[in-house]
C-alpha cells in the first residue's frame, strides 16, 4: 500500500508539476500533450536501456519475464520425440552426452542450470516414488538417493539426463536403502522470454508517444498559437 501511494505521489509531483507549468503557458490540452510526449518518450528510452543496456550497465535490468528453466519430459512422451539423443542415452557419457561440468569450472552458469534440473528431477521422482509407500522408513529421500547428471545440446537446446539410483543412507537417518532399478529423468532447457515485459513496455510507450504526437498536431491545427506579433515602432506608439 505504501509503495502504491509513493508511486502515485511521485507521478503527480514530478510529471504532474511539469504538466501544470506547461498548461499555464500553453493551455490545459497542449500542456498535457507536451508533458505526455516527454514522459512517454523518457519511458521508451528507459525501456531500451533495460533491454540492451549501456556501456558499464548490463542488459535486462528492468522487469523480467519468464526466465530460462529446465522442464521435465518423459522418455516415451511427445516432447522427447523432438530430441533423438534421448533414445540414444545409455546411462552415461557417449552418443553426444557428457557429464555435467564442475561447479568450480569455467562453465559455472551451465553447471548451476544443470544442478537446478537435477534437483527438479529428484523432487519429481521422490514425489512419485513415495506415493505408494506406506512405511516412512522405506521412503525415498535425497539422503538415500544417488544422482548423476549428463547433458547434450541438440538443435541449440540443452537436454539434461539425471540418473537416479539407490544409496545407503547415513546411520541414524531412519531411512532404509530403497530397492529399485536406476531411473533416468530427462529435461530440456526452455529459454523462456526474459525480455517479455521490456518489449511490452517499449512498444506501449512508443505507441503512446506516437498517439500524443498525432493528438498534438490535431490540436495545433484546430487552435494554432499563431504568428509572433512584431512590436510596434516607438513613433507609432507615440502617435497612438
Amino acid at each position: 500500500m505504501k509503495g502504491a501511494i509513493a508511486v502515485i505521489l511521485g507521478f503527480l509531483l514530478l510529471p504532474g508539476s511539469v504538466v501544470v507549468l506547461l498548461a499555464a503557458n500553453l493551455g490545459a490540452l497542449k500542456g498535457y500533450l507536451l508533458g505526455a510526449i516527454s514522459f512517454f518518450g523518457f519511458l521508451f528510452m528507459l525501456s531500451i536501456i533495460w533491454t540492451l543496456g549501456l556501456p558499464g550497465t548490463p542488459a535486462l535490468t528492468g522487469p523480467q519475464g519468464p526466465l530460462p528453466t529446465f522442464k521435465l519430459i518423459s522418455a516415451q512422451g511427445a516432447d522427447a520425440q523432438r530430441f533423438s539423443r534421448v533414445s540414444q542415452f545409455t546411462g552415461g557419457e557417449g552418443n553426444g552426452w557428457q557429464a555435467a561440468p564442475s561447479p568450480t569450472g569455467s562453465d559455472k552458469k551451465l553447471s548451476e542450470e544443470l544442478t537446478a534440473a537435477e534437483q527438479a528431477a529428484v523432487a519429481a521422482f521422490v514425489e512419485d516414488y513415495n506415493r505408494n509407500v506406506k512405511q516412512s522408513s522405506k521412503e525415498a529421500d535425497v539422503v538415500n538417493l544417488q544422482t548423476r547428471t549428463f547433458y547434450t545440446v541438440e538443435d541449440g537446446t540443452t537436454v539434461a539426463a539425471t540418473v537416479i539410483s539407490p544409496k545407503t543412507p547415513p546411520a541414524g537417518s531412519g531411512l532404509e536403502r530403497p530397492s529399485f532399478a536406476p531411473v533416468t529423468q530427462f529435461a530440456y532447457r526452455d529459454p523462456g522470454f526474459p525480455n517479455l515485459y521490456n518489449y511490452a513496455f517499449m512498444a506501449g510507450s512508443l505507441l503512446l508517444v506516437i498517439l500524443h504526437v498525432l493528438l498534438l498536431a490535431r490540436a495545433e491545427r484546430r487552435n494554432p498559437l499563431g504568428p509572433v506579433s512584431q512590436p510596434a515602432a516607438t513613433g507609432a506608439r507615440a502617435r497612438a
